[in-house]
């Protein structure tokens, strides 16, 4: 099996989709049997309370960030069932890869939202993203799913806290704490560790980075933008035990360059 990850796209209003028209090519390019969005595919500026009744925060919008979200998948989902409709059709080789989106903590504003206003109950929801609608299996925030032996997850908890696992280190805790192969996102740091265990088995944690807009600067991230990779990570050949035959970090910006 291929597994095409593709971490945190903060799809944004005040900021240009073409990154998922490229991403789009790419995947079909490669053809990976499953793509899965490590979650904050949506940002919902409109719903942040980092920066709530600043200047900054004026004109934003809901509806202008479930555009931005939408359009994000068109751009990206499309084209490839469209490739997938005319493949089923004619005598070629078909292609049918799994979609999966595990929710992150951006899309979680909506429920966070609900839940202090309960007068929006009924009114906003997870299902104005249209996730199903593009055929993505979609996972509840902060519940991991395993595919082939690798956990996969916005982000793993920490301590009885529950706060992220992060720090310069991450691929190594992921390993450390949850004692199988595990890959998540959330800091939009790119780190990979691997361990062996007593049997002989691989074992490897992975932070995978970030696919937001090169030119993403908000509030929330002036102080560590400059520290983010941006990109997808491929897996080759995921034999169900956790592990692969190869690895393969692509940056945004030769996907950008090969593929708009």
């Amino acid at each position: 099996m291929k597994h095409l990850v593709i971490p945190d796209p903060h799809a944004h209003p005040e900021y240009d989709n073409d990154r998922f028209t490229a991403l789009s090519r790419f995947i079909l390019a490669e053809k990976p049997d499953v793509i899965l969005c490590i979650g904050d595919f949506a940002d919902m500026p409109s719903l942040s309370s980092y920066d709530r009744g600043t200047k900054g925060f004026e004109g934003r919008r809901y509806k202008r960030d479930v555009e931005a979200v939408t359009d994000a998948q068109a751009r990206l989902v499309n084209p490839i069932r469209k490739y997938i409709e005319r493949r089923r059709k004619g005598p070629s080789e078909r292609y049918s890869p799994r979609f999966v989106m595990c929710l992150g903590n951006h899309e979680d504003r909506i429920s966070r939202a609900v839940n202090s206003q309960p007068e929006l109950d009924g009114a906003i929801g997870i299902h104005d993203l249209q996730f199903e609608h593009f055929g993505w299996e979609v996972i509840p925030f902060q519940s991991p799913i395993v595919i082939d032996g690798i956990a996969y997850c916005h982000y793993f908890a920490s301590g009885v806290a529950g706060r992220p696992i992060s720090g310069e280190n991450i691929g190594k805790t992921l390993v450390a704490k949850n004692l199988m192969s595990s890959i998540q996102g959330h800091s939009h740091i790119f780190d990979h560790s691997e361990r062996t265990r007593a049997d002989g088995q691989k074992l490897f944690g992975m932070s995978v980075g970030c696919y937001s807009h090169p030119d993403m600067k908000e509030g929330w991230n002036t102080a560590t933008e400059h520290m983010w990779w941006r990109g997808v990570v491929i897996l080759e050949e995921v034999d169900g035990l956790g592990y692969y035959d190869d690895i393969r970090a692509v940056t945004m910006r030769k996907i950008l360059r090969d593929y708009l």
